[in-house]
């Protein structure tokens, strides 16, 4: 006999947790065959003498719904060991959706989720439909696996129109979204994806459907997802930042009640106005899971630092006089940011954090690129510190090195190192918790401000053993995700699972630092992150990735959660 491909001589961590050991893996239609000893040999030999063998990281919070169109691998995250990735996160998804909604939708993605409108408008294809109208059509044409969830934006908007953005919804509207994710759950939606968070604002100004949403409302939804065997529910609350006041509380308790399905929550960091807030998240969750309801925040081993460019960031969404002049088309802008009583008005504001997600000193903003090589000396120099040579307030000097160059200056926030060391408490705190998920990659999301693929790389180099034992964390990106949505055959080394598998050389492995690359259509930017030491990754039997490189096959599935 003749397998597919034969991985000789690893040390397999197969994801269940249990001690790693030493064996060679076959693989043989697309899935595992055996592990052991294999005397027959491969069509394909794979040597992973000194390396571990691992199944395929998941990526379970990712915005890859668009890029897969020209992007099957949806790099980075398939740099990082990812086999598969669930996408339409937060309630932004692009189906289901009538034809003339497409546009709408996907100009609030290009907004809330930092995604280039020429890009979509060069590389996405999807013209309306049903959820399954969106995914059937990438059949075969997927380097990795990619399930998704059904996203309550998109279901508001197919049902409520316009309206969708601007009030609470009737009971018959309410029906009618009930029914649009029920039928999506029936064809193959790994759950249902919603948030509430003020910083989520559309392309037109207004906060996203979803935001508008009752409780009554969330919960109704939430509820279909009771009548299916599989299924998971992923909600950002309002009150994240504090740790969830009563309100949110109550919500994500009924969210396990009427559905009695998973619940994914954000991830654990701290804000400047609530620096416990993650431990008050955190204690909730385990009360919650004491009673017997599942919910799960995440842990962050990325690097959390931001880059923004005033012409095209959202991180400062949240604040409505901000908003009102950033999602300005040009000249307008750019003469309300020279404008010093529209300053004043951003500084008040500014100073007003108390309900914000995002905040940080302004001072600590550094110039990260220039788009004129006149200004190339003000590369790696903070806002504090031009402020304090020109004479200004760190929130002129700000707009006024932006305006220079028609807002494309990039700048990149830099934490003290106190406030990394308090970050680093955080995540060793996440680590340690047992209920606490992977995955705040975000992936395809974000793209001009961030970049978190590096996570499951991270974590196995910076956190392994120290922390966790390698059983422990491979279990975190493969066994735990697989468990908590459902995945079937997928998240463990097994006879007769899919071969998902990664190999990589812990000797070598590392990541990179984030930097700009121009390779999207329209030949726009994104930031990235790059690894060494994965010296192989399948999908489906099929090796996607070695040494680092694209090998040209698509043998990815589209993870149907029935």
């Amino acid at each position: 006999m003749t397998y597919d491909v034969v991985i000789r001589g690893g040390r397999v961590v197969d994801g269940t947790g249990m001690p790693g050991f030493s064996a060679d893996l076959a693989v043989s239609d697309g899935r595992i065959a055996k592990i052991g000893r294999v005397a027959e040999r491969g069509a394909r030999e794979l040597s992973a003498e000194g390396c571990v063998v691992a199944p395929g990281f998941i990526d379970v919070h990712t915005h890859y719904d668009v890029q897969l169109d020209w992007d099957p691998l949806a790099s980075p995250s398939c740099w990082h060991g990812v086999t598969s990735v669930l996408t339409g996160n937060c309630g932004f998804t692009l189906a289901p959706a009538k034809a003339n909604d497409v546009p709408w939708l996907a100009a609030m993605l290009s907004r809330v989720e930092g995604m280039s409108k020429e890009a979509l408008a060069e590389g996405f294809q999807f013209a309306g439909g049903s959820f399954g109208d969106f995914w059937n059509r990438l059949e075969g044409r997927l380097g990795v696996n990619a399930g998704g969830y059904v996203g309550h934006s998109a279901v508001r908007r197919w049902v409520m129109g316009d309206d969708a953005s601007e009030r609470v919804a009737t009971e018959a509207e309410i029906g009618d979204m009930k029914e649009l994710v029920r039928a999506a759950m029936r064809e193959g939606a790994v759950g249902f994806s919603t948030s509430q968070i003020a910083i989520h604002v559309g392309d037109d100004g207004r906060e996203v459907p979803s935001n508008h949403a009752a409780p009554e409302e969330i919960l109704a939804l939430a509820s279909v997802l009771a009548e299916f065997d599989h299924g998971a529910i992923e909600i950002i609350p309002r009150s994240f930042a504090e740790g969830y006041d009563q309100e949110d509380r109550a919500l994500l308790l009924d969210l396990y009640r009427v559905s009695g399905k998973p619940v994914e929550l954000n991830i654990l960091t701290p804000t400047p106005q609530h620096p416990m807030g993650w431990q008050n998240m955190l204690e909730f969750c385990n009360e919650a899971f004491a009673q017997g309801a599942r919910l799960h925040p995440q842990f962050t081993t990325n690097r959390l630092e931001l880059h923004l460019k005033l012409a095209d960031t959202f991180v400062f969404d949240e604040m409505p006089v901000w908003r009102e002049i950033l999602t300005h088309s040009e000249p307008e802008r750019s003469r309300r940011l020279a404008d010093p009583e529209w300053r004043a008005r951003m500084q008040a504001e500014w100073e007003d954090d108390d309900s914000r997600a995002v905040a940080f000193d302004l001072g600590d903003l550094e110039i990260e690129h220039v788009r004129d090589d006149a200004n190339s000396g003000l590369i790696g120099r903070s806002v504090g510190e031009i402020a304090e040579e020109e004479g200004q307030t760190k929130l002129d000097a700000f707009l006024d090195l932006a305006l220079r160059e028609d807002l494309q200056t990039s700048f990149c926030t830099r934490s003290p190192e106190i406030a990394r060391e308090f970050i680093a408490n955080i995540v060793e705190s996440s680590l340690k918790d047992p209920i606490v998920m992977a995955g705040s990659s975000d992936g395809g999301a974000h793209l001009a401000s961030f970049t978190g693929a590096d996570y499951s790389t991270r974590l196995l180099t910076e956190w392994v053993p120290g922390t966790l034992t390698l059983e422990q964390a491979i279990w975190r990106l493969t066994g735990m995700p697989a468990t908590v949505h459902g995945l079937r055959d997928r998240g463990f080394l097994r006879t007769g699972a899919w071969a998902d598998v990664v190999v990589y050389d812990p000797a070598r492995l590392s990541c990179g630092e984030a930097h700009l690359v121009c390779d999207f259509p329209a030949s726009t930017e994104r930031y990235v992150v790059k690894a060494e030491g994965y010296v192989a990754t399948l999908v489906n039997g099929e090796v996607v990735m070695e040494n680092g490189e694209p090998t040209g096959v698509l043998p990815g599935h589209f993870i149907r959660g029935a």
